[in-house]
């Protein structure tokens, strides 16, 4: 394959996974149209949110699977085809259950092509640069996971609720079109059938060197729920402020977020996934207690850009070591596992937002959130001698 090649095929799949991220918090910003225009209160907010990864819950390992059985290439297109659909129906529904179908079929797709997209991006790295390549996606992803919700708001302010949602459907058909010239037609894996069992992989993921990475993510994801619930309907009570106003400043926090992510897959090559998984954690704590302490937009913008950064670095070393701890040979299904547990992180955390919010508030919420990373972050430094260097 030649270099130029293989830059086609990075380009589209780091392209799905921005996408796929952005869809997460896209809706974000309109949570305060979407309550007026329903009536919705703040726990049904949080449904809708969660509804994105409920269903990946069922789907992620089958769909890591079939990324190892018939190749990466129908897996991503199939879900980004998915993921334009959802749009669609949310950008058209009426009321909240027509959004939160939508909502769900917008996770599957992502599911699929972001199984998919991330092990044609290991398949492609070298192999002592592995954390570096992740590094470099989760760069998109952190592009995707601010970008989305800055789409949303300044988009949906400026021209509708519907464009925001039409626009990344567009985007969605225009990568499966790429995809389908660029993409390799067999991404297979050699040898046989898949070679890790369920049973294998539960009792793998029961381990002490691997459960820390495991729950890094899940802390991660949820925290990101807490995020994308709790900043926006707080920044529209609290700081009067519009959807695109609240868009614009998740957009302030792109530079930094996306800066982090590459350096701290690097640094986490070289210096141990522990350590750049423990920092990870820290500045997501701290982010949370500064957006619950400081004020006015100034504080929200601070707590923001902390928390982007804190989870750059996180996802940065605990993707690849995961990836390491799963093996070559299992990439689709390992990262078809990693998706299953970010959804049980991130199905959870809108959900116990937007009850933490109607019944305690936004700072108490921050603060309990914060409480639960240092918990983790306790957990995975006493367990440390029994983790990777």
């Amino acid at each position: 394959m030649s270099p130029r090649h293989r830059r086609r095929i990075l380009a589209v799949a780091i392209g799905a996974i921005a996408l796929d991220t952005a869809l997460l918090g896209l809706i974000a910003p309109l949570l305060p149209e979407i309550e007026r225009r329903t009536g919705a209160s703040e726990a049904e907010l949080g449904l809708a949110l969660g509804a994105y990864a409920l269903p990946i819950l069922l789907v992620s390992l089958p769909l890591g699977r079939a990324a190892d059985a018939i190749g990466r290439r129908p897996l991503l297109l199939s879900g980004l085809l998915l993921t334009a659909a959802g749009s669609v129906l949310i950008a058209v529904a009426g009321s909240l259950p027509p959004l939160i179908v939508g909502r769900s079929i917008q996770g599957v797709g992502s599911a699929a092509s972001w199984i998919a997209a991330l092990a044609l991006v290991s398949d492609l790295a070298p192999p002592d640069r592995k954390g570096e390549a992740i590094g470099f996606a989760l760069a998109a992803n952190s592009v995707g996971a601010i970008g989305g919700p800055a789409l949303g708001g300044i988009s949906g302010d400026a021209i509708g609720f519907e464009f925001p949602f039409l626009f990344v459907a567009g985007i969605a058909v225009g990568l499966a079109v790429a995809g389908r010239v660029v993409l390799p037609r067999q991404q297979r894996r050699a040898g046989g059938g898949p070679r890790t069992s369920v049973p294998d992989l539960i009792r793998l993921a029961a381990s002490g060197p691997v459960l820390p990475a495991i729950l890094s993510v899940i802390v991660g994801a949820v925290t990101l729920g807490v995020i994308d619930v709790v900043a926006p309907l707080d920044a529209d009570e609290r700081l009067g402020l519009t959807a695109a106003a609240i868009g614009g400043l998740f957009a302030a926090t792109l530079a930094l977020d996306a800066a982090a992510a590459p350096i701290a897959g690097r640094w986490s090559d070289r210096i141990g996934r522990v350590q750049v998984a423990l920092l990870g954690l820290s500045l997501l704590a701290i982010s949370l207690v500064l957006l619950a302490v400081l004020p006015g937009i100034g504080g929200f913008v601070v707590g923001l850009s902390v928390f982007g950064i804190g989870s750059s670095v996180m996802f940065a070393s605990a993707v690849p070591w995961l990836a390491e701890a799963f093996g070559d040979l299992d990439k689709g299904f390992g990262y078809g596992f990693l998706n299953l547990i970010y959804s049980i992180g991130y199905a959870a955390g809108p959900i116990a937002a937007g009850v933490g919010l109607q019944s305690s508030g936004a700072d108490l919420t921050y603060v309990l959130t914060a409480v639960l990373i240092v918990a983790a972050a306790v957990l995975m430094f006493l367990r440390r001698a029994a983790m990777p260097d």
